[in-house]
């Protein structure tokens, strides 16, 4: 690949020796933030794209946010190019790039865990949500806690992480229409 005609938001990483295409994190400088969205691994759909969220979960992802007011972008601008002006960020779990099926391992896990709590500290998110339920159960697996996590705020976690944590309710997860109603009318209460 010639990797000096990235487009988007596409960066080159290099990584135990290899070297691949990815997503850039969207972050701001310094924090506070509003809120630090951690997605698991960049899809390679949208790496090709160069934007975060090209597949179909993906887009329902971004169509939720856009239902519920918490993300507003012109028709022609790419949903993840409008996330510093509303005082959110992005990041994965995981960099590399993987298959929709193929989940990162548990070293990868332990290994984004670190850099995600780095990044938390830092930045002092207001909200930190996780796209899937997994990555954060992973996560605060590899911290030592064994709580059952919920879609929407939990509560509980919020002292570990010094910020309140919420999972996403993604359509097509055991999440019901009616926890995830109710998961994103309490997001939109916490933002504004």
């Amino acid at each position: 690949m010639d990797y000096s005609k990235l487009i988007g938001n596409q960066q080159v990483l290099k990584s135990n020796g290899n070297v691949f295409v990815t997503l850039k994190d969207l972050l701001p400088e310094n924090g506070p933030m509003k809120m630090l969205i951690v997605a698991k691994t960049p899809a390679p759909k949208s790496v090709d794209a160069g934007h975060y969220f090209q597949g179909k979960q993906g887009k329902m992802f971004w169509n939720m946010l856009k239902k519920y007011n918490l993300l507003t972008v012109p028709a022609d601008q790419f949903e993840d190019d409008g996330l510093l002006n509303h005082g959110y960020g992005i990041t994965d779990i995981v960099k590399l790039p993987h298959e929709y099926s193929q989940e990162p391992t548990r070293e990868e896990y332990r290994v984004g865990a670190e850099r995600i709590i780095a990044l938390i500290q830092r930045l002092q998110p207001e909200i930190v949500m996780f796209v899937y339920k997994k990555v954060l159960d992973n996560i605060i697996g590899e911290l030592g806690v064994s709580t059952i996590t919920t879609y929407g705020f939990n509560v509980s976690l919020g002292s570990l992480f010094g910020s309140k944590v919420f999972v996403f309710p993604m359509p097509g997860t055991p999440c019901t229409k009616e926890q995830q109603i109710k998961a994103m009318n309490d997001l939109v209460s916490a933002i504004y």
